[in-house]
């Protein structure tokens, strides 16, 4: 065992290492790297700042960074980030139906804040990042650490802004992508100076269980065909105002096939097993009408989800109505202003926010739950140079929470310090308070009615007592960026209390369906990045995150593992005249125990590409995901699901 866990990370360290000792003999040059090594970053702050200046562990995710990672979504892109890991149900970040995959910040499960373009998107405590459309994407800002203050609820872990593209100029793209595992793309954009539309439709082949028998387990999970089709448009009707609009629809089947002889999908339908098959027709939207002036912002948007599902069996071969349909929204709008004084030594933040978040069971079964939340909230922060070198910024939100289970007022506070050693050079701390509440349709329990033991139904929770998760985290760090690389250090520490967790209804055969408030989550960790352009065509990117992720269990006594400790990622990215070549490895070791109480095994993943252009107008790539084919959970904890082997496409793209 040690022996192959050595093998797996000689592997991952080869691939870095011999790559670093090759290449950095090449001459450097004096490439001016200022943009990519100290980017701007609008959300930690709320105001445009330099990474060196932000007092927060931050990374950007440019359009090069994207097309450089080799990842088919914006969910895999994202992954590779470092203090990042990701749980997911099907390869590329696919769901299952209502089981979403979800972005974990620092090992938190479910508290990652997902926003577009500022805008939250996060809908009954869901964060996926699935439908937003990566063709449309300028770049993706990532804030670790506990950000309520800023941005309030679902924040514990931190935040993920996706950035759209703005109208510039008038072109066009078609693209066209071939694979095996049944994967196609076909997407086109175009644009002028004040709108861009782009569109796409992804077919994804079907998936044989490829998972390996497993002690005790006698099903595991397939995918049938599916598609997903995106549609984004960008407008710029005025230099301050913004509108965008996204809209994806999917279509997607999972199965469940039995390793029993007598139950596989040929077998008589007397033969009753838990062998099923699922079907899903997913639609989600979000959009925003923005003014940005660079002082003072104001927004309107909203997004939404419908979920439509059924379901068969050997022993009900006909597809019948999903009892977890539904239909949720998320309206909202808000205001801030910035303003700079004392000669631009100091800056202030001012802001409101009014969010209205509904979810309808839309099904015959949970056609009852109806759930609404209303929220207005009142932000700001104040950051001054008490001397040239050294900056403080004290933060704070206030929000008002109408909620169905329980009403709330929060306050969660922020205090950072940033020094700056030289030009080059800096040090900063972040102390700050974040909360997440309860899902909206946790108002509502699942119950067999006393009456009839063969009828369940949904029933609110009267006078619940659900707390909100709440919790302190607090992070010091070192961000040096040259001319040609950039060092990133940060060490953490975080504690919460009222995890939400089940607990078992005695009204339904002791499943686990009622929501509590469970013990702690602890994390300490530090994280570390290093940027460089190790040549003037080759840029270098490697991370690496050591952490002891934990949660008590429901008893408050033993405490569980919740996610990787160990994480290592490595990016490189080649140019050189007609040609573009890249590659991204993951690793992620010592990860959390499954069902079987065996550590879920290391997950190592390595893309790899090479474009090449002809011509301005044409582009010729050959993308490899999942290089050494490997069998990698891409699931976290108790259950399992499985990426893809090998699999690779053509692409091709024409610029006009």
């Amino acid at each position: 065992m040690m022996k192959g866990k050595a093998l797996r990370l000689a592997i991952f360290a080869g691939l870095l290492g011999s790559t670093v000792s090759v290449l950095s003999a090449q001459a450097m040059t004096e490439t001016e790297s200022v943009t990519v090594l100290n980017p701007v970053v609008v959300t930690a702050q709320r105001f445009e700042t330099k990474d060196l200046e932000t007092p927060a562990s931050v990374t950007v995710i440019d359009q090069a960074d994207l097309k450089n990672s080799g990842a088919k979504s914006i969910f895999d892109a994202v992954g590779q980030a470092t203090g990042i890991t990701t749980f997911s149900y099907g390869p590329l970040g696919l769901e299952f139906g209502g089981m979403e995959s979800r972005t974990n910040i620092r090992g938190l499960d479910r508290s990652s804040l997902v926003l577009v373009n500022g805008a939250p998107i996060n809908l009954d405590g869901k964060n996926s990042l699935n439908g937003l459309m990566m063709d449309n994407v300028e770049r993706i800002e990532i804030v670790r650490g506990a950000a309520s203050a800023q941005y309030g609820s679902e924040a514990l872990g931190g935040v993920v802004n996706v950035i759209t593209k703005t109208p510039t100029k008038a072109h066009g793209t078609v693209e066209t992508r071939i694979g095996n595992e049944g994967y196609k793309k076909y997407a086109a954009t175009v644009g002028t100076e004040k709108i861009e539309i782009s569109t796409s439709k992804e077919y994804y082949g079907a998936q044989a269980r490829t998972s390996p028998n497993r002690t005790g387990r006698d099903y595991y999970n397939t995918r049938d065909k599916g598609y997903a089709h995106n549609i984004a448009v960008n407008v710029k009707p005025h230099d301050y105002v913004t509108i965008n609009y996204m809209r994806q629809q999917s279509d997607s089947t999972y199965g469940q096939i039995s390793t029993i002889p007598k139950a596989k999908w040929t077998a008589k339908k007397s033969a009753l097993t838990e062998t099923k098959q699922w079907h899903y027709r997913d639609i989600k939207n979000n959009g925003s009408i923005v003014y940005d002036d660079a002082t003072t912002k104001a927004s309107v948007f909203f997004n939404t989800r419908r979920l439509i599902g059924e379901s068969n069996s050997l022993a009900t071969p006909v597809y019948v109505q999903s009892p977890y349909n539904y239909g949720a929204y998320k309206v909202g709008t808000e205001a801030q202003h910035t303003w700079k004084l004392h000669n631009d030594t100091a800056k202030a933040v001012l802001g409101v926010q009014g969010v209205h978040e509904a979810y309808q069971g839309i099904s015959e079964t949970n056609k009852t739950v109806t759930a609404a939340r209303n929220t207005v909230a009142i932000y700001g922060n104040y950051e001054f140079q008490i001397t040239p070198s050294f900056s403080t910024t004290i933060g704070g939100r206030y929000q008002a929470i109408n909620d169905p289970i329980n009403n709330q007022n929060v306050f969660t506070p922020q205090w950072q310090t940033l020094y700056k050693i030289d030009e080059s050079k800096s040090i900063y701390t972040n102390v700050g308070k974040a909360f997440t509440m309860p899902n909206i349709h946790d108002a509502f329990k699942w119950v067999t009615d006393l009456k009839d033991k063969n009828v369940a139904n949904y029933i609110k929770i009267p006078g619940g007592n659900l707390k909100p998760e709440e919790g302190w985290n607090y992070e010091i760090g070192y961000k040096q960026a040259n001319k040609r690389d950039s060092w990133k250090v940060s060490v953490y520490y975080m504690r919460f209390k009222n995890f939400f967790d089940w607990a078992e209804n005695p009204l339904d055969g002791n499943r686990k369906t009622i929501r509590i408030n469970g013990g702690e989550f602890r994390n300490t960790g530090i994280e570390a990045e290093y940027k460089s352009y190790v040549t003037s065509d080759l840029i270098m990117t490697v991370g690496a995150s050591y952490s002891n992720p934990k949660k008590q269990d429901v008893n408050k006594k033993d405490w569980v593992q919740t996610a990787p400790k160990l994480e290592l990622n490595l990016a490189l990215d080649y140019e050189k005249d007609k040609w573009q070549a890249g590659l991204a490895a993951s690793y992620w070791g010592i990860r959390a125990y499954n069902r079987d109480k065996q550590r879920n095994p290391d997950y190592i993943n390595v893309n790899a590409h090479v474009n090449y252009s002809p011509n301005e107008s044409q582009t010729i790539g050959f993308y490899v995901n999942n290089v050494l084919n490997r069998q990698n959970v891409i699931s976290q904890g108790d259950w399992e699901y499985w990426d893809l082997p090998r699999n690779y496409y053509v692409n091709y793209s024409y610029h006009f």
